[in-house]
């Protein structure tokens, strides 16, 4: 098989599934996909579906086949490219680390459904990997900086990751930021959150002392909580 009878078999399926017809989409690109399973061999599979990837996430090709049933690829599709991903990085080879930790993302990755590989893990030897590109260096910062995002979400009632895991996101973006380029945003994005760490954990080892968002505005940046709904059993009538 070549790459353009490839994209043939995708984009019927893209066509009938724009025309509403998902249920018989689905059934044609599940039986596509049977198809080239069993009768492509794999080094040819391979060049394939490298290629396919090469056009999903680094040109941002194919932009009609995402988000069909909540997946980032089509299920059956997403089963083929799991596949060839799945070999390429036990092979540790890039970019196909990186492109295996895209698949699915931190906590929902099919790139081992047994849990046998940390998602996360993946991608952190994908920055250690001597062809990191651009992309996982980016990658690999944002989940720094998502994971002091997601620490902070309720703030000032309490913190969502341990000191521990904040120190350790803090001293791994620092290192990217170090090894790497990058635009000013991000620099100035880690910083915010160091303040607003150091101010939440000095006001919670004082006692809860004083005025958390007067000591925020002390320490020149502001923070908005979300909104917490409380709910209690109440007595029926």
């Amino acid at each position: 098989m070549i790459y353009d009878e490839f994209r043939a078999g995708i984009n019927e399926y893209s066509a009938l599934w724009a025309k509403g017809l998902k249920k018989q989409a689905n059934k044609v690109l599940a039986t596509f996909a049977e198809n080239f399973r069993n009768n492509v061999p794999q080094e040819n599979s391979d060049e394939i579906l490298y290629q396919f990837c090469c056009d999903f996430y680094d040109e941002d090709g194919y932009s009609e086949l995402r988000g069909h049933g909540g997946l980032d690829l089509p299920y059956s599709l997403m089963g083929l490219v799991y596949e060839f991903l799945k070999r390429a990085c036990l092979a540790n080879k890039m970019p196909q680390m990186r492109w295996a930790y895209q698949l699915g993302g931190r906590y929902y990755n099919p790139f081992d459904r047994n849990l046998e590989q940390d998602p996360y893990d993946v991608l952190k030897r994908a920055y250690e990997h001597p062809e990191c590109d651009e992309k996982t260096v980016r990658l690999y910062l944002e989940n720094q900086i998502y994971d002091l995002d997601f620490g902070a979400h309720h703030f000032p009632e309490g913190c969502c990751i341990a000191r521990e895991q904040y120190l350790e996101d803090v001293t791994t973006a620092e290192k990217i930021l170090r090894e790497h380029n990058l635009p000013l945003e991000f620099t100035k994005e880690l910083e915010y959150y160091k303040t607003l760490y150091r101010v939440y954990f000095e006001w919670s080892d004082s006692g809860r002392n004083g005025d958390f968002d007067e000591l925020l505005r002390v320490a020149g940046i502001s923070f908005t909580a979300p909104r917490a709904f409380y709910y209690t059993n109440l007595p029926r009538k």
